[in-house]
């Protein structure tokens, strides 16, 4: 099974330029990558010499960056991460073992590089089946069939996206895998910012999220608490 790996970019050239040695790798093992850069971009993503597809979107939010990502994608299971998001060396694999297995969607757990006691409590929650699962930085990972069945990501979601792609899945009742191999995160919001203000922002996002509110309205409040 072929995988297409996308990843969704605004400003992104230093943390790809450390993803280039790790994909290299990748794409021996009939992997794609695909680098859907946002219309707002003002770096040099686009010069970097490296083998992936890359295409600036014309529009701007992840969500409507993955799915022209996802567009354009040949693979048999589409594999959507952050440029700031490291997977583990086995992923190909891993996440082949886990659509064998009958799991249709999944996404893997992480750990925060550098780390702190406090960031190992909130990356121990990544591994769990619970109401956070799926969200934040999280690699998800899908088959072709399921993300057309779904409609791809909303794309008024301009945050939580991913948070609400997890929403309507667990309304199929259908099973889905978390991958207890970490992938490594940067931790570069938590130390620009403060653990406390991050989770804060975090949970208010989240609760304005159950609440239905409207997605500009919970950006506007996340990026009000968050420098």
């Amino acid at each position: 099974m072929k995988l297409s790996v996308i990843i969704p970019t605004l400003n992104e050239y230093q943390n790809l330029i450390s993803l280039v040695p790790f994909f290299k790798e990748s794409i021996k093992n009939n992997v794609e990558i695909i680098v859907a850069d946002s219309i707002l971009a003002k770096d040099s993503t686009s010069s970097i010499g490296f083998p992936y597809i890359y295409f600036q979107t014309g529009v701007m939010g992840r969500a409507a960056q993955m799915n022209l990502g996802a567009k354009i994608a040949t693979g048999d299971i589409l594999v959507f991460l952050h440029a700031d998001v490291k997977p583990p060396v086995s992923f190909a694999e891993d996440i082949r073992d886990s659509i064998l297995k009958g799991n249709d969607f999944g996404f893997f757990a992480y750990q925060f590089v550098p780390s702190s006691f406090m960031l190992e409590i909130n990356a121990g929650f990544t591994g769990r089946k619970g109401v956070f699962a799926g969200g934040g930085d999280q690699i998800h990972f899908m088959t072709r069939s399921l993300f057309m069945d779904m409609g791809g990501y909303d794309e008024k979601f301009t945050i939580m996206e991913d948070f609400d792609f997890v929403r309507r899945f667990k309304q199929l009742n259908k099973p889905y895998d978390i991958i207890q191999k970490p992938a490594i995160v940067s931790s570069r919001k938590y130390f620009q910012n403060s653990w406390l203000r991050v989770n804060t922002a975090n949970l208010m996002a989240f609760i304005l999220f159950l609440l239905r509110t409207k997605p500009e309205l919970i950006k506007k409040w996340y990026y009000k608490i968050l420098r």
